[in-house]
């Protein structure tokens, strides 16, 4: 294998948002410096591009370092628009152009880019001890990349005076960010905290497709309503276990739950799995009927002129149907004497223990995967 030896002053590793930023900061601040950025990608700003749905929700009113973020942005000559909710766009409403723009920035400023390669190691060693170092050199860093084209596999050897890792986490695995940077932190000494997912769906032991009734049926549904957090080693789960709760528009997937309310549930989501916690730890609940109680809604409805009413049509008048059969198929325990499910029977018939079942919370409890 072929082997390329290059020096820099400053290499950046990860041509992401961080990184493009980090280097148009370096080419504003310190423009005698020779800055690298290895992105393993073939092009920078990749996972910038599809942020946003397409549009780059770039930052938030209400977000720390706020006027700093946008001193930046304005700095390099993107235009923003805000909205009533804080959320803040670029003006075309184009996460591709904004990717354009830092790119191009940053190269306008003298930064090298170095595409299709990726880092396999980074080495911290006196430059004593580097053959080839350059003279004068006194501690450097030695990384070791590879760059795969037609021709088969190069190595490169980069010297650099400072390395700033900006290779991201495990979200957007697609778009290259694998975690490999935590390996490459823990061996240059850092230490990492466990990361666990967040501002992301959450799969449910409900979608299992043995678990009855199965929530893969409830795919593709929508509701407003109230999602609540609990943790709890012991796994009694009490109210005062409550971390989190939050009103919002709950999307039912075909694997669990999603929606800005759930995305927003899961920073409460963590947990160290050196200290032997695990996900098993928490507890979901879901409230579908906040602005009432279902269970008395029933009570009331046993006493009037429509008290044979199946019960499961009167719960469908509050809930969508497959969240309706959902939860009446969760609360039934069996067949009465008729042979009869709860959905099928008359309001009349049920008893305030069957009623109570049918409308604790509105839904079943979610346990996490």
């Amino acid at each position: 294998m072929d082997r390329e030896i290059r020096r820099a002053d400053v290499v950046i590793v990860g041509g992401g948002a961080s990184g493009l930023a980090a280097a148009i900061e370096l080419g504003m601040k310190a423009p005698a410096l020779d800055v690298l950025v290895i992105e393993k990608m073939p092009e920078p700003g990749r996972k910038i591009r599809a942020t946003g749905s397409g549009r780059c929700n770039i930052s938030n009113s209400g977000a720390a370092g706020f006027s700093r973020i946008m001193e930046f942005f304005r700095e390099i000559g993107l235009v923003t628009k805000t909205y009533d909710n804080g959320l803040v766009y670029p003006y075309s409403e184009s996460a591709a152009d904004v990717a354009a723009l830092l790119t191009e920035r940053a190269a306008s400023l003298g930064v090298n880019f170095a595409c299709g390669e990726e880092l396999m190691s980074v080495k911290y060693m006196p430059a004593s001890l580097v053959s080839d170092a350059a003279p004068g050199s006194k501690n450097i860093f030695m990384l070791e990349s590879v760059i795969k084209d037609r021709d088969g596999l190069r190595s490169v050897t980069t010297h650099a005076s400072f390395v700033i890792l900006a290779m991201g986490g495990k979200a957007g695995p697609t778009f290259g960010t694998i975690g490999d940077g935590y390996r490459i932190a823990r061996n240059l000494g850092h230490n990492v905290v466990t990361p666990v997912p967040a501002l992301t769906g959450i799969e449910c032991d409900e979608w299992d497709e043995g678990s009855r009734p199965c929530g893969i049926t409830l795919g593709g549904t929508r509701s407003a309503g109230v999602v609540s957090l609990y943790k709890d080693p012991k796994e009694i789960f009490g109210e005062e276990t409550k971390v989190f709760e939050e009103a919002g528009e709950i999307q039912f997937t075909k694997y669990g739950l999603s929606g800005i309310c759930v995305f927003n549930m899961t920073r409460h989501m963590r947990y160290n799995r050196r200290a032997g916690e695990s996900v098993d730890e928490f507890l979901v609940k879901i409230d579908l009927f906040p602005d009432g109680d279902i269970a008395g809604y029933i009570r009331d409805r046993q006493k009037g002129c429509f008290a044979d009413t199946p019960a499961g049509e009167i719960l469908r008048t509050v809930l969508k149907e497959p969240l309706a059969d959902y939860v009446i198929a969760s609360a039934d325990d069996g067949l009465d004497e008729y042979g009869r499910a709860i959905a099928d029977r008359p309001l009349y018939s049920l008893s305030d223990e069957e009623v109570r079942a049918t409308g604790v919370s509105s839904f079943a409890d979610t346990r996490m995967e």
